[in-house]
């Protein structure tokens, strides 16, 4: 079997000799009808952009000189409550927190954890406001430059593509899984997972990706530091650590459902070709990644398609402003889950392309099309059920996954050999 190591692969980089694409530009070469060996490729980059809840802040900063205040006991962020500690920083004056991405402020309406790290990536001002043990209160207004440390640490993340829904009930369903409700009687169905793209569906026994792995989260230099919670082999995950110093707005935010705000998180990961059992791996077209259609109410399986079924270059939702002139009143102004409309006397004039998730909403529910994208339909149970939403964006991965590469080829990101296995756990949900 033939064989390369990290090393090897290295000095190939260093020298411009080194083949890096990605998964996406391999599945286009093998539909080409190209043969691809493993001679002839030495790392590809993963990639996957989707709601991702089980994201949270770790912060530390200081709010006063020291001796004044013995320890803070309350602190919000934007009116998003977070937990100071664990370290009382007894009389320093400075406060360590921890802020959940799902948290919601009691200031702002509908405004998250996972907004307010966007902000602060946006280089936007924030309010502070923390309360001492003994009664003591301030406010303050901070920006991220201004933090002492400032990372984002994933729990559950890149999970190994994930599912379809629908719903069989009669009546309409609130979920995190539909921007509306949705619709009963198996008439819409919504979707989660980039396919083939994902890092894990590219890695599935993790035989490269392990503790220590670098990679890009939201665009920032950050690392695999184990496991993620409930991880398993039939849903591989990690957990993940990066500075927010670094990070890119367009890869991350929130995202409204009809069951609240969650969190949009987007992960790199390289997969070097060290062997040609890894090599086979990669060597998967959508077609053949499974996508496993759910009842959105108590997730039994309902039935199953393929990622194929659903994405087929259909990456990109574009926009006709002339079209929407048509509109006397637009139905849907207000109704885009990351709020990414450009409006200018009551219409769309544009599209914020940097707050885009391309998840079709738009497409779907704007009456003159004025929106365009190749939702699909799928065939189910002897009917055609149209697609709604999609929950993760395949085209952003994309540009994430081509920055990895051109990273990697200009030597600004070094491939880095775990330094212990991703253990899973045993399968008990």
């Amino acid at each position: 079997m033939k064989k390369r190591t990290y090393s090897e692969i290295s000095q190939k980089i260093t020298k411009d000799k080194a083949v890096v694409i990605t998964v996406q530009e391999l599945i286009e070469k093998i539909e080409d009808g190209e043969n691809v060996s493993f001679d002839d490729v030495d790392v590809i980059t993963t990639a996957t952009k989707a709601l991702m809840s089980g994201i949270a802040g770790i912060f530390s900063f200081r709010l006063t000189p020291p001796k004044k205040i013995r320890k803070f006991i309350k602190i919000s962020l934007n009116g998003i409550a977070a937990f100071p500690g664990p370290c009382p920083n007894e009389f320093l004056g400075i406060v360590d927190l921890i802020l959940y991405g799902t948290n919601h402020s009691t200031t702002i309406k509908s405004y998250s954890g996972g907004m307010l790290f966007r902000d602060l990536v946006e280089g936007k001002i924030i309010k502070v406001f923390a309360e001492g043990e003994n009664g003591e209160t301030l406010e303050r207004e901070l920006t991220l430059d201004e933090m002492q440390f400032a990372r984002m640490m994933g729990t559950r993340q890149a999970i190994k593509n994930y599912f379809a829904m629908v719903n069989p009930s009669q009546e309409p369903v609130e979920t995190i899984f539909s921007v509306f409700p949705l619709a009963g009687n198996k008439t819409q169905l919504t979707f989660s997972g980039c396919g083939a793209m994902n890092p894990f569906q590219n890695d599935p026994n993790a035989d490269v990706l392990g503790v220590g792995t670098r990679i890009l989260v939201n665009g920032s230099e950050g690392y695999i530091f184990g496991p993620g919670t409930r991880n398993d082999k039939l849903k591989p995950n990690m957990q993940t650590i990066a500075d927010f110093k670094g990070m890119k707005p367009e890869y991350m935010g929130a995202f409204e459902t009809s069951y609240g705000l969650e969190n949009i998180c987007s992960i790199a990961v390289p997969i070097p070709i060290l062997n040609e059992n890894i090599f086979k791996q990669i060597l998967k077209s959508d077609s053949e990644v499974p996508l496993v259609i759910l009842n959105v109410v108590g997730r039994n399986k309902m039935g199953q398609i393929s990622y194929g079924d659903v994405w087929d270059n259909n990456f990109y939702v574009s926009f006709n402003p002339d079209i929407c002139k048509k509109c006397k009143n637009c139905e849907i102004i207000g109704k885009c889950p990351t709020n990414a409309f450009v409006i200018n006397n009551g219409r769309i004039t544009s599209i914020d392309r940097t707050r885009c998730f391309n998840c079709g909403t738009c497409v779907y529910f704007c009456p003159e099309n004025a929106f365009e994208c190749d939702l699909k339909t799928i065939k189910f149970e002897g009917e055609e059920i149209p697609i709604v939403l999609r929950q993760s964006d395949r085209y952003n991965a994309i540009k994430l996954a081509i920055e990895l590469k051109n990273l990697i080829l200009k030597g600004k990101f070094e491939l880095k050999e775990p330094t212990g296995p991703l253990n899973f756990y045993p399968k008990v949900f």
